[in-house]
C-alpha cells in the first residue's frame, strides 16, 4: 500500500484534480489544518510567553514548509516577542525582495518598527504617518494611528484618524463610543453628544455610553433640551443601578447620581 505521505504534493494534486485518489485529498486536508493548527498554537503561544511550544511549532513548520513566506513571517513574529527587533525586520525586509506587495508582510514590519520605538511616541506617530499611503484602506491602521495620536494628547488627529474606522465599521458600538470620546477630548463636544446618542441607539442600556453623555451636559443648563436629555440619562443610570446587587459600587453610583 502507497504511503501518502511520501508521494510528492504535485503528484496528489494532480490526483485530486481528476478524483481518483481520495488518500490523497485527504491527505492534502490533514496537511493544511496541520499546518493552520500549528500557526495557530505558536501565535497563542507567543501571547502566551509559553516560549517552548513557540519552538516546538516553528520548527514542525519550518521543516514542512522551508520556502514559506508565511512561515517566514512567523520567524520574524518570534524575533519580535523576544524583543529583536533588527531580526525581525532583517527576516521581512528579505521577504519583501522577493514580494513586495506582500501586506501581511508590510504591517509585521510597521509593527517590528513601532516595537523598537514605541507606538505612542513622536517618532511612532512620524512611523505611522510615513505609511499611509501603504494601508489606507486598513482600519486597523487607521485604530493603530488615532491611538498614537491620542498618546501623544493630539485628540483631533486621533479622532480625524478614528473617522477612517469608523467608515468600515461604522455599526460597532465600540469604535462609535470611541470615535466620540475623542471628539469630547478635542473640545467637539456637540459632536461628542450626538455620537453617544448614536451609540444608545444601538444599545439605549449601555452605560459607558450613558456616562459618556452625560458628560456632555453641565449640571445646569438653560437649554430645556438638554436639561430634559441628562434628566432622561441620569433616570436611565439610576435605573440600571438600582437592579444590580446591593454593594459599595451601587450605593456610590446612586449618590453620585442624586
Amino acid at each position: 500500500m502507497t504511503d501518502v505521505a511520501a508521494v510528492p504534493i504535485s503528484e496528489l494534486l494532480h490526483d485530486a484534480e481528476k478524483g481518483g485518489c481520495h488518500a490523497g485529498i485527504t491527505y492534502l486536508q490533514q496537511m493544511r489544518l496541520r499546518k493552520m493548527v500549528l500557526e495557530q498554537v505558536l501565535l497563542a503561544s507567543l501571547q502566551a510567553g509559553a516560549d517552548d511550544w513557540s519552538a516546538y511549532c516553528l520548527k514542525a513548520l519550518k521543516k514542512r514548509f522551508p520556502k514559506s513566506h508565511r512561515v517566514q513571517r512567523l520567524v520574524g513574529q518570534c524575533s519580535e516577542a523576544r524583543g529583536d527587533y533588527d531580526a525581525a525586520l532583517t527576516e521581512y525586509e528579505t521577504i519583501m525582495e522577493n514580494a513586495s506587495d506582500d501586506m501581511a508582510t508590510e504591517k509585521r514590519k510597521l509593527a517590528a518598527k513601532l516595537g523598537e520605538i514605541g507606538s505612542n511616541t513622536a517618532a511612532g506617530v512620524e512611523a505611522l504617518s510615513n505609511d499611509v499611503s501603504n494601508f489606507q484602506t486598513d482600519p486597523e491602521f487607521w485604530q493603530q494611528m488615532a491611538m498614537a495620536y491620542a498618546g501623544q494628547g493630539q485628540a483631533r488627529q486621533a479622532a480625524y484618524c478614528f473617522e477612517e474606522v469608523l467608515l468600515a465599521m461604522p455599526h460597532s458600538i465600540y469604535n462609535i463610543l470611541t470615535y466620540a470620546e475623542l471628539l469630547a477630548s478635542a473640545g467637539q463636544i456637540d459632536d461628542a453628544r450626538k455620537y453617544y446618542c448614536l451609540a444608545l441607539e444601538h444599545d439605549e442600556k449601555h452605560v459607558r455610553a450613558l456616562w459618556g453623555l452625560l458628560s456632555t451636559i453641565p449640571p445646569k443648563v438653560d437649554n430645556k433640551t438638554e436639561a430634559k436629555l441628562r434628566n432622561l440619562t441620569v433616570g436611565r443610570l439610576r435605573a440600571i443601578y438600582k437592579e444590580q446587587p446591593a454593594n459599595s459600587t451601587r450605593t456610590a453610583m446612586l449618590e453620585l447620581l442624586a
